[in-house]
């Protein structure tokens, strides 16, 4: 059981549970190479800041109006 961040309704034991990303940042990672542990990789990706757990109902009505 969980309370959806969209609606707001408590569910029902068992009902499945979405996951949507509402908010990302742009994030610049740094390693070391793996063979020559001299040199400094870069690497940009996205960061997920926020995100909101949705009923079934909700997500099927963000899956239709996508």
């Amino acid at each position: 059981m969980f309370k959806c961040d969209k609606c707001g309704k408590i569910t029902r034991p068992r009902e499945k549970q979405t996951k949507k990303v509402v908010k990302t940042r742009d994030k610049t990672y740094t390693y070391t190479d793996k063979f020559d542990r001299n040199q400094i990789k870069f690497k940009e990706n996205a960061e997920i800041v926020k995100e909101i757990s949705l009923c079934e109902d909700c997500a099927k009505r963000e899956e239709n109006y996508e």
